[in-house]
């Protein structure tokens, strides 16, 4: 019998633990990369061909996540995996099929789950995740209610608040749900006059004294922007001394989970103590930059600070205004990040900054902002962004 030595024994360990992923679009590639974080993980460029050739030659793995899109026979593509896949190895799928029957036959040939497209990170959490690594979704909140989206400028003027607005209309487009954006900054918000509406006292008043939000709070504090998006913010003077309790923070948006189905949040940066319940309960957490130095700072900051308070897997790095004149380039701001944002939108010129004088969505005056929201909007939502009414994810 062999004695193998503990660098051996830890070599033998991280290659029998590899989980290799080919996948054909970096969507996918970077929705696994965040949904199995933490795994020793490989992700290729491919589909199920691929990993039928390198299957040849190296069979050293735990798992294989493999792409049968655009493949007219997967089962026959099947048959020669299983010929090269030694039979201890589990094997997902990605595909575009979402009928059940097709789910119920890739089962019953021992493969270990399916996934439709498009993946989001928590149908990778919650669905791949599990099977993989026998750890339960990190990333989803026990609790029920509305979804909550936090959204936070790693620098002022990054755009946060404008892509606040805009993503919240453009969710509630595309998924036919209700709405609720809340604007954290109570002094100096920017989201009201963007609106070009104006807000009352009941926000302040709530998360100062929860026990004075009784259940005509909404009506009261909620401004409607349309049938299905609602806004809820403050106008408090400058030199108002506020204090705002976490208490405060989380009978707020306990009420907003309840009546909405998702809740996109403004968040002031840096974090105040009393609003990590909001960090603590969101789903997603944008840390929003444009490609300048103090905004690649902060960002790193930023993400740490949501780290320490509710996890690295639920943080997103969404670069602004990509590719401006005079910006880093973009593969300093990967090297500074560590990896490549996970979501970009280019600088769509001056017809932004002339919605925000106008008092209008910047989707009804910017046409490229909608194309560039629908990766963000499907990330979150879990649908097909392009497409039109609502359905729900299939394996949920």
């Amino acid at each position: 019998m062999a004695v193998v030595s503990p660098p051996e024994e830890a070599a033998s360990f991280a290659t029998r633990n590899r989980i290799v992923c080919f996948v054909n679009d970096e969507l996918s590639a970077a929705v696994l990369r965040k949904g199995l974080e933490g795994s020793n993980l490989t992700i290729r460029r491919g589909t199920i061909r691929n990993a039928i050739r390198m299957l040849e030659t190296d069979t050293e793995i735990f798992a294989l996540v493999t792409d049968i899109s655009g493949i007219d026979d997967p089962f026959t593509e099947l048959e020669r995996l299983a010929a090269v896949c030694p039979p201890d190895v589990l094997v997902a799928l990605i595909g575009e099929n979402r009928e059940i029957t097709f789910y119920r036959e890739l089962m019953e040939i021992g493969l270990t789950e399916y996934l439709p497209r498009p993946l989001t990170r928590d149908l990778v959490l919650a669905q791949l995740r599990p099977k993989l690594l026998g750890d339960m979704a990190p990333g989803l909140p026990a609790d029920r209610g509305g979804h909550v989206i936090s959204i936070c400028g790693a620098q002022g003027g990054a755009g946060a608040t404008s892509i606040a607005i805009n993503l919240a209309l453009q969710l509630a487009e595309t998924t036919k749900a209700k709405v609720a954006l809340l604007d954290l900054h109570l002094q100096n918000g920017e989201t009201a006059v963007m609106l070009g509406v104006r807000p009352g006292p009941g926000l302040r008043i709530a998360l100062e004294n929860p026990m004075r939000a009784d259940t005509l709070f909404l009506e009261r504090a909620a401004i409607e922007i349309n049938e299905r998006v609602c806004l809820i913010s403050a106008d408090e003077d400058l030199d108002a001394q506020l204090d705002i309790t976490e208490a405060g923070v989380r009978h707020v948006l306990g009420l907003l989970r309840q009546r909405f189905n998702y809740i996109v949040v403004d968040i002031p940066v840096p974090f105040p103590p009393s609003i990590h319940p909001v960090i603590t309960l969101s789903r997603h957490v944008l840390v929003l930059l444009e490609a300048e130095v103090t905004g690649l700072r902060n960002a790193h900051a930023l993400r740490t600070a949501v780290t320490n308070i509710a996890g690295k897997d639920r943080v997103f790095t969404l670069l602004n205004r990509a590719d401006r004149a005079g910006g880093l380039p973009r593969a300093t701001i990967a090297k500074a990040l560590g990896a490549e944002p996970d979501m970009v939108i280019p600088d769509l010129g001056k017809g932004m900054t002339q919605a925000v004088n106008l008092g209008i969505p910047a989707l009804k005056h910017v046409s490229k902002l909608r194309r560039h929201l629908a990766p963000i909007v499907r990330e979150i939502a879990g649908i097909g962004a392009q497409r039109k009414g609502w359905f729900r994810r299939l394996f949920r």
